[in-house]
């Protein structure tokens, strides 16, 4: 369960949560949430909307200029809840009427279609390989105001997808038609699927959940993404408690992982 979420954008700032990381863990008690009361909207507590505010103008400020933008979002490790982070970033874009497109690039454990209640065939994985056109691959979600590419079919070698030639003129030919580009991508320590997609993407925000993400994995994840020639932009922490976070901390613990 998501207690509560600290944003933690500029990089000279990372060693804060690194910091936090450190601290002893605490059992944190979970239970089944529907995954819909995650997704943001005007119905969502005040600081759940504050907090996505703020973490989209940091994305904005690190992310200048007037070309399309393409942020990806990752984690050391399953269940840190990047996908809702995801989600979210691009429905704050949206909510300000930015063309956003949210991109399904988890193919091994895609979750993103099923959040936001739409199927997930056909998609990325189909358009890449011909069996499907763009228009039907993207579902317009008017209600969010954005776009959506979920994952698709799930291949036997999703690596091979994404680093095809056909994945980088895809992402080229959306520039043209979206401000904003927001793809969700698999855990880095487990799969090298994200380290891949860097060269398509401008900014990551990396995500950390207090109590189950590991320091080791950590340092792993944004050893592995330097070494990628990645541009870290920030961390999403997820799971601060009160007393580290006096701000955000009561108003995030009917949030729930991933």
């Amino acid at each position: 369960m998501v207690q509560d979420m600290d944003m933690v954008m500029a990089p000279e700032r990372i060693n804060r949560a690194m910091k936090l990381l450190r601290k002893k863990k605490r059992n944190i008690k979970t239970r089944n949430i529907n995954s819909k009361r995650l997704i943001l909207s005007s119905e969502s507590p005040f600081l759940v909307q504050e907090a996505y505010k703020a973490l989209r103008t940091n994305v904005v400020f690190s992310l200048p200029g007037s070309d399309t933008k393409v942020v990806g979002l990752t984690s050391s490790e399953p269940g840190s809840g990047k996908s809702i982070n995801a989600v979210n970033l691009a429905i704050s874009f949206g909510q300000i009427g930015k063309k956003v497109l949210l991109i399904e690039c988890d193919l091994r454990l895609p979750t993103v279609a099923v959040k936001l209640g739409i199927k997930g065939q056909p998609g990325l994985t189909d358009l890449l390989t011909g069996e499907t056109t763009l228009g039907a691959a993207i579902r317009k979600l008017s209600k969010y105001g954005i776009h959506v590419l979920p994952a698709g079919s799930i291949p036997p070698e999703p690596t091979v997808l994404l680093e095809s030639q056909q994945m980088q003129t895809l992402i080229n030919g959306l520039k043209k038609y979206y401000q904003y580009i927001i793809i969700d991508l698999p855990p880095v320590t487990t799969v090298t699927d994200a380290a891949i997609m860097s060269r398509h993407i401008d900014g990551f925000l990396l995500v950390a959940r207090n109590g189950t993400s590991e320091h080791r994995a950590i340092n792993e994840m944004m050893s592995t993404l330097h070494l990628a020639g990645a541009n870290i932009i920030g961390f999403v922490y997820n799971d601060v408690s009160t007393q580290d976070n006096h701000y955000y901390g009561k108003y995030y613990k009917s949030y729930a992982k991933k």
